[in-house]
């Protein structure tokens, strides 16, 4: 039997409803190509990363393991100096043992010692390279006074819009594959719709008859963390011409995503590779628009922490199948491997979503709880209620409550006080909107959450030191 080819489209920022197949609040958005990629394969409807930021959220998936083992809880795992030595497998590196080629086509955005790819080709992909060329002042630009990436904005007509070179370049790489016998893994990594949020023509004249939200988002009794980031993003500086902007803006982006899907799916087909290549799309994970005053990423509300999940193999795995088990990012490892008949590592956390049951909880992290740390790092903004340094935050959901609480600040296990347990029952509350941590009825379960959570936190692999911003440190990712 030939093996399995696998394509794994990769998307940056994006929240699960903003597809169509998985019920936006508004009707009118329309996302067809990944629609029609759910029609044909297997749409996870709870599926959550493992770190609402880039980094740690793709060093967990590529590694199989969480950020307490991985020691990345931050974008300042990318950072030139940042000293990531852990000697963990990935998931393309395994595959490559058994004779798979493995190819990354745009964003990769991990740590600088961690390069699982036989190829890779990270041209129109690059955030520090977006602008080049480009006048900002001409694209009637949006952006908070601590957030500097436009959360909306116009790309100019004249120019080839960055992301087209990824499509074109992972379409042009299929159609050199001729008659190369060996099974290929191949990651599509868009930056889009992560900022700048700025769709290209024709996109950015879709949606226009919506009557997109002006206000922000403040009905949510949530936590202090939560509270706190929306200060410190500073979107209430943004008009209400300016808030509708940035909905509109980000879900034309999306439009562009899909447009992309699209046409990478008709080339798969087009080569004859469709009923030996499993698809799957899914984003690192997603966006705040409004919520609590936030507009980007970085704490485990709904909109940021689920994030969408297809995975389609037609012939083989079901069609039009919704999937309602709690799953995380990790996951995807067990899976590729147990799809493509590749014996497992070892170090491999999570499970095969098609052979393994449904775990009773997952778990995610955020942030270094350093002295040192902010909660914007690359402004070097965002300091705690109190003035110290912003803490690491940990997460355990299961398949009806969510418990996130501080795990580390100054160096160290939080005192009591300053936990700021977040509960929340998502079958009463699919919103998340309000706490019941000193809810007398749900002691008992906070308790055996916070206990389990801090379990899986203790001893986490902590980096000998976390570098300081600079322009050099950051690089192009």
């Amino acid at each position: 039997m030939t093996a399995v080819n696998i394509i794994w489209i990769y998307c940056d920022q994006l929240r699960t409803d903003a597809l169509s197949c998985y019920e936006p609040p508004v009707a009118a958005i329309r996302t067809p190509a990944i629609d029609a990629l759910a029609e044909r394969g297997v749409r996870f409807a709870n599926c959550f990363c493992n770190s609402p930021i880039c980094v740690p959220s793709r060093t967990s998936t590529l590694t199989a393991n969480y950020p307490e083992r991985t020691g990345v809880f931050g974008n300042e795992g990318a950072w030139r100096s940042y000293p990531y030595d852990r000697d963990l497998p990935t998931f393309p590196g395994w595959l490559a043992r058994s004779g798979y080629r493995t190819v990354n086509i745009g964003k990769t955005h991990v740590p600088r010692a961690l390069n699982p790819w036989n190829e890779c080709d990270r041209r129109g992909a690059e955030l520090g390279r977006f602008f080049d060329g480009l006048d900002r002042e001409s694209m009637d630009i949006v952006t908070t006074p601590t957030m500097k990436s436009p959360l909306a904005g116009r790309f100019p007509a004249d120019r080839p819009f960055p992301g087209e070179i990824v499509t074109n370049n992972a379409i042009a790489w299929l159609r050199n594959l001729g008659q190369n016998p060996r099974p290929f893994l191949m990651r599509i990594g868009y930056l889009q719709p992560h900022t700048p949020v700025t769709p290209p023509p024709p996109f950015d004249g879709l949606y226009a008859d919506i009557d997109w939200p002006r206000t922000l988002d403040m009905d949510r009794r949530t936590s202090v963390f939560e509270r706190r980031l929306g200060e410190i993003q500073k979107g209430d500086a943004l008009a209400s011409e300016e808030i509708a902007r940035v909905h509109a803006e980000y879900h034309r982006l999306v439009a562009w995503v899909d447009a992309q899907v699209g046409r990478v799916l008709e080339a798969v087909a087009a080569l004859g590779l469709r009923e030996r290549t499993v698809i799957v799309f899914e984003s690192d994970h997603g966006v705040a628009l409004g919520e609590s005053g936030c507009f980007a990423k970085q704490s485990f509300a709904p909109e940021i922490h689920r994030v969408p999940r297809i995975i389609s193999w037609p012939g083989t795995l079901p069609e039009g199948q919704t999937r309602e088990d709690i799953n995380e990012s990790l996951d995807l490892a067990r899976t590729v491997c147990g799809l493509a008949g590749v014996e497992l590592a070892e170090e491999f956390k999570g499970r095969d979503l098609f052979a393994q049951p449904e775990p009773d909880a997952v778990f995610g992290s955020i942030g270094y709880g350093q002295p040192s740390s902010r909660a914007l790092p690359n402004n070097e903004v965002g300091d705690w209620v109190d003035g110290t340094g912003w803490p690491r935050r940990g997460c355990i959901r299961t398949n009806r409550f969510r418990l996130d609480m501080n795990v580390r600040k100054d160096g160290k296990e939080p005192r009591p006080e300053d936990e700021d347990i977040f509960l929340v029952d998502v079958l009463e509350d699919p919103g998340e909107r309000r706490n019941r941590a000193d809810n007398e009825a749900l002691v008992a379960m906070r308790d055996d959450l916070r206990a389990r959570l801090l379990e899986h936190c203790r001893d986490a692999c902590e980096p000998p030191f976390v570098p300081a911003f600079s322009v050099a440190e950051r690089g192009t990712d």
